[in-house]
């Protein structure tokens, strides 16, 4: 190796001194703080995660097969159309309510949120195994381990919005990376050893929400004092959190409903076919969701105004669409050859998807700008009737249709609850610049 390669491997091996170190850091924190920065690591955690998701998907569906990977997704969606329900609204309300500085203390969030997560298990035990009655449904084990991530997922749930309420936005990012993390690690090795199974890969699930959890517990907890159970603190959360649990769980319903409808009505290999082009085309939707999130922050703390609010949302929709264009028109090419010839039938549904998760975009960023402005009963209308459309059309359209009738199904709900929402938002800006 002559000097020149010597020189080299030294400037690589060396250590980087501390003082760059620091001052780097200090470079980036007053832009970490910024929303874009906050958006940025959100989002790139989201993404990371939502990568690992994508492998624990492909992993699961080669080696177990449609019918397999149909299970999980019926246990996924199970419980986290219980969790629309069970968080009360009051996840939105609070982080709203705290950061507007009304009286409202993260204490009494953790308190609920608690209680709230025994009720989710109870929840979803209930919805598992009503199915035995009449013989059919999941396995006991199937049950058990379904009731554990039920409850794991609503406490990270819970604690992601604990984290924004007290302005501790960007350790929000550590559940992502640790529930798409570890799940991706272990997955990946136990299908290496020829030892995965349906219960097996909702253990490992399980097991990542579990620790992102905790990490998001400890970090609220430095800043904040004991949980606190009393129900007349409780109230106000409630109360306002109502109108936010009419919109979200509608909203859950409405793009979540399609895969009870599918499984329903056809059969677990068309539920994995479609599980897969859902799953595609929801990706993105990890990118915009931190976004809106940190949007609808900013705008309750005062900190976007409303002459600010229509760039912002002009730019987040090109950006969506420019996405989604992409996994519309070359998603199908780069999965199949991942998952199998077994999911053959996923390209028409996946370009229609794409098309509707656009106008799911338009409907998120609508929902934030209401979400920060604290018009939470103007959030209920949208919801409610683009499920009514999912849950009706599909009932109508995918017996005869199939998957390919679901995805237009749900092209039309997301359709109806962008237009919905985007003239509520409007409204109310609109009122705002006549004060």
């Amino acid at each position: 190796m002559g000097r020149g390669g010597l020189a080299l491997l030294w400037c690589c091996t060396r250590p980087l001194p501390m003082n760059l170190i620091f001052k780097v850091a200090r470079q980036l924190a007053p832009w970490l703080q910024r929303g874009r920065g906050e958006a940025l690591v959100v989002a790139s955690a989201r993404v990371a995660s939502a990568a690992g998701a994508l492998v624990v998907a492909v992993v699961s569906a080669r080696v177990l097969g449609p019918a397999g990977r149909g299970e999980i997704v019926l246990v996924v969606t199970i419980s986290i159309l219980c969790m629309g329900l069970v968080d009360l609204g009051t996840n939105t309300s609070a982080r709203i309510r705290i950061l507007q500085g009304d009286g409202t203390r993260i204490e009494d969030y953790l308190g609920l949120s608690l209680v709230l997560t025994v009720v989710q298990a109870l929840m979803t035990a209930g919805v598992m195994l009503l199915p035995k009655l009449s013989g059919g449904g999941l396995s006991l084990e199937t049950v058990v381990v379904g009731i554990a991530l039920s409850s794991a997922m609503f406490l990270a749930h819970m604690l992601v919005d604990a984290c924004f309420a007290v302005r501790l936005t960007l350790h929000a990012a550590a559940r992502d990376a640790l529930a798409g993390g570890i799940p991706l690690v272990l997955v990946l090795a136990a299908a290496a050893v020829g030892d995965l199974s349906v219960e097996g890969v909702l253990w490992l699930l399980t097991a990542g929400y579990l620790v992102g959890a905790a990490r998001l517990w400890l970090v609220v907890r430095r800043v904040a004092g004991r949980p606190v159970f009393h129900v007349d603190r409780w109230r106000p959360l409630i109360r306002s959190g109502l109108p936010v649990l009419g919109g979200s769980f509608s909203e859950a319903v409405a793009y979540r409903s399609d895969r009870l409808v599918v499984g329903i009505a056809t059969t677990a290999a068309a539920l994995g076919i479609y599980s897969v082009a859902a799953t595609a085309v929801e990706l993105p939707r990890l990118l915009m969701i931190p976004a809106t999130q940190i949007l609808s922050n900013r705008i309750a703390s005062g900190e976007v105004d409303r002459v600010s609010i229509r760039g912002v949302c002009s730019r987040l929709v090109l950006a969506y669409c420019v996405v989604l264009g992409v996994v519309g028109l070359a998603g199908g090419s780069l999965i199949l050859p991942l998952v199998g010839d077994g999911f053959d039938g996923i390209h028409t549904p996946l370009l229609v998807m794409a098309v509707g998760e656009v106008f799911f975009g338009v409907y998120l960023i609508a929902v934030a700008v209401l979400m920060g402005m604290a018009r939470f009963r103007r959030l209920v209308l949208p919801g409610v009737l683009g499920a009514l459309t999912v849950v009706a059309g599909g009932g109508l359209v995918v017996p005869e249709f199939g998957i390919i009738g679901a995805a237009w199904v749900r092209l039309a709900g997301f359709g109806v609850m962008a237009v919905a929402a985007g003239w509520a938002t409007y409204g109310e800006l609109r009122s705002r610049a006549t004060l």
